[in-house]
């Protein structure tokens, strides 16, 4: 069904300048632009325009989109490709960008606009999934304003299985049909947003436009960020103390190093109250990512921000007999020191490692001995270190279009394996459930003897896992090979990942998500007393 027609500007309403960020500003970012001006710019009430992170100067609109464009009586006239800058940016309202990559350089230009830049079907996922009742009344300025203040909050409980969902195909040299894909991918998001700002809520409220994105269930999504990222952990502490005589070169060599995030802070929790020789709990504040979110230039947090999969605290017992992993979403609705209300990933956007410690710290009250971050492409990696692991396949594997791997227990690649976690078909708790089948292959081939017994293997396997963690300078060496060798029986059995409790609140007029005061209170509770384990034994 075509969006409801636009509510005209009322009289006094500042205007809503939106922006819409692409690559090279004359295909996605142009067809979003003139969409998003079509669907909500009638009344005059918002502004849109667009730029683009690469122009090249007299780069023409394809030929195949200007057709797309005229059709859908659009147009590309007296359009000329724009080179994004701060300054454009820091202007507008609202950021909409075609991939997560546009949205990285976004906020790595303008790290406060991460509270107010997403990818176009992010928001469009937001929309579906608050509403029209959700917004107050209001123009349309005033209501999409509305959803881009409420936004941040749903970005974790709504965020796709594949974080590759969020980006618009990009057609360039694929095609005619998938330049009609993209316009359609684009079209289909733009009704989304339009059918939540624009349908009136004190009427019948029509059907959103199809299709819609289903959200995922936030459980399932910790779960499987957690599996993902933990197992980045737990390959590093296998690797590390199979091949402990490498260990100490590889870890200094490969381990990236960001500045000690805890200087200069002086408001903390007390420390664990241990006795004399005894060991104290390890609690680690992990940012992890689908995607790699380390940058070269390691105080360019911004970007890391921007693409911040979930934060984790992974608490490593005193007698180190057990591990716990506390996943909470990294749009956690909290006090930020010194800034005032605001999320974990703005915390950490504007104030990298030491922001995101000292707002975790305020909120839990919980004192974090170091910080790391992570990505899941780890298991792909090592997987192709180790010549394969065996999977079995329910079904034929099909990867881009021809099928990789037949039915049945198969040796796969790392990129095949990591295409089956991902496969079609496999909503967000059957990828988790992989995640943690594909772990338990890749720990079984590391008890072969041909790689047991192999150290040049485990070295190249502890380049690979140490690759894939950055942490505090303050975590060196003996103090990571001390620990991982303590904990190095612990096997998945020991390891418990819960999600932090949670409830949705209200921001002004706006639905946030925040901590569920009692049963948070409650868990940092048993994680600062170092009872964790025995309270979730309990049911905790």
């Amino acid at each position: 069904m075509n969006p409801p027609a636009a509510v005209p500007t009322t009289a006094g309403v500042r205007q809503l300048d939106v922006l819409v960020v692409g690559s090279s500003n004359v295909c996605r970012s142009l067809a979003a632009e003139r969409l998003v001006r079509d669907r909500l710019g009638a009344g005059g009430g918002v502004a849109v325009t667009s730029a683009g992170t690469r122009t090249e100067p007299g780069e023409r609109v394809p030929e195949l989109l200007s057709e797309l464009l005229t059709g859908a009586g659009l147009g590309t006239d007296a359009h000329h490709a724009r080179e994004l800058t701060a300054e454009i940016i820091a202007s507008a309202d609202l950021v909409l960008t075609t991939t997560r990559s546009e949205r990285a350089t976004v906020v790595r230009q303008v790290p406060a606009a991460v509270g107010r830049t997403f990818t176009l079907r992010e928001l469009a996922r937001v929309a579906g999934s608050l509403g029209p009742a959700a917004l107050p009344e209001g123009d349309v300025a005033a209501r999409l304003s509305a959803l881009v203040r409420a936004a941040p909050a749903r970005r974790g409980p709504t965020a796709p299985a594949d974080p590759a969902d969020d980006d618009l195909l990009d057609p360039a040299a694929l095609g005619k049909g998938a330049y009609q894909r993209s316009f359609d991918q684009v079209r289909a998001a733009v009704d989304a947003i339009a059918w939540a700002v624009l349908s009136n809520p004190s009427q019948p409220v029509p059907a959103p436009p199809e299709p819609v994105v289903a959200p995922v269930r936030p459980s399932h999504r910790l779960r499987n960020a957690a599996i993902a990222v933990l197992g980045s952990f737990l390959l590093l502490i296998v690797v590390a103390t199979c091949g402990a005589l490498l260990v100490a070169g590889v870890l200094d060599s490969r381990v990236d190093r960001f500045p000690d995030p805890f200087a200069g802070l002086t408001d903390r929790p007390a420390p664990f109250a241990s006795g004399p020789g005894e060991a104290a709990p390890v609690t680690i504040l992990v940012l992890g990512s689908t995607d790699d979110v380390r940058t070269e230039d390691t105080e360019d947090w911004a970007a890391a921000a921007a693409q911040t999969d979930v934060v984790m605290l992974a608490h490593v017992s005193a007698d180190r007999s057990s591990a716990q992993v506390v996943a909470m979403p990294p749009d956690l609705w909290v006090e930020v020191p010194g800034t005032g209300p605001g999320t974990l990933r703005s915390a950490f956007a504007a104030g990298g490692p030491p922001g995101a410690v000292e707002t975790v710290e305020h909120l839990t009250d919980v004192r974090l001995d170091h910080v790391a971050l992570t990505d899941s492409e780890t298991f792909a990696r090592v997987t192709q270190e180790l010549g394969g692991v065996y999977l079995d396949l329910e079904s034929d594997l099909v990867v881009n279009g021809r099928v990789a791997a037949a039915a049945g227990e198969r040796r796969l690649s790392g990129e095949q394996a990591l295409a089956w976690v991902r496969g079609t078909g496999a909503d967000d708790l059957a990828r988790a459930e992989r995640s943690a089948v594909w772990l338990r292959a890749i720990l079984d081939r590391l008890g072969d003897s041909d790689v047991r017994g192999n150290p040049i293997t485990w070295l190249r396997l502890l380049g690979v896992v140490s690759g894939s963690v950055a942490v505090d300078e303050s975590f060196d060496r003996a103090e990571m090979v001390g620990l991982l060798t303590s904990i190095r029986a612990l096997g998945p059995g020991e390891v418990e990942v819960v999600g932090a409790p949670t409830t949705v609140s209200a921001a002004g007029e706006q639905p946030v998500l925040v901590p569920d005061a009692v049963p948070f209170g409650t868990l940092m509770d048993a994680l600062r007393a170092d009872t964790l384990d025995e309270h979730l034994d309990a049911g905790g």
